[in-house]
């Protein structure tokens, strides 16, 4: 545990305490037991308020929107294409197309040519600390699309 973890539990106690203190005062009348109630909630949340706050800020900065596939949307902005892949892979858009149906649906691949595996490039979206690179890649199987898969490497 590093050692801000305690000072920073202790800052969000202090109001703990005595928000605690304030709620206890119409149901506890006597005053030592109302403080001494206090402290051991306080010594019980002020711990759990701390995780919810590193848990909030953590799921704030890996936030990534998604959104349904919209063809327009697809074509308009290229570094955005990310937020439209959990759709195409897991909707099953894709899945049975043709080459020229990919084509017309999300255009042509960087490495469309004669081989069976197409990777489009989707964008770049923040990973936390880092940078993470998409890409979709779709794998031909009698010239119909038999796999949809996401990539996502992290930098």
């Amino acid at each position: 545990m590093s050692p801000e973890v305690p000072i920073i539990v202790i800052i969000i106690a202090t109001p703990t305490f005595f928000i605690l203190r304030l709620i206890l005062k119409r149901f506890i009348k006597n005053k030592k037991t109302r403080n001494w109630t206090s402290i051991f909630g306080t010594i019980i949340i002020a711990p759990i308020l701390y995780i919810g706050l590193v848990m909030a800020f953590f799921s704030y900065l890996f936030y990534e929107p998604q959104y349904d596939f919209e063809k327009d949307r697809w074509f308009a902005d290229k570094n955005t294409r990310f937020e439209m892949r959990d759709d195409l892979v897991n909707s099953g858009i894709l899945k049975g197309k043709s080459k020229s149906e990919v084509i017309e649906l999300i255009g042509n691949s960087e490495s469309a040519d004669s081989t069976d595996i197409w990777t489009y490039d989707l964008g770049t979206s923040g990973a936390g600390f880092g940078w993470q690179f998409n890409s979709l890649i779709l794998t031909f199987e009698n010239r119909k699309v038999s796999d949809v898969k996401k990539q996502e490497i992290v930098d």
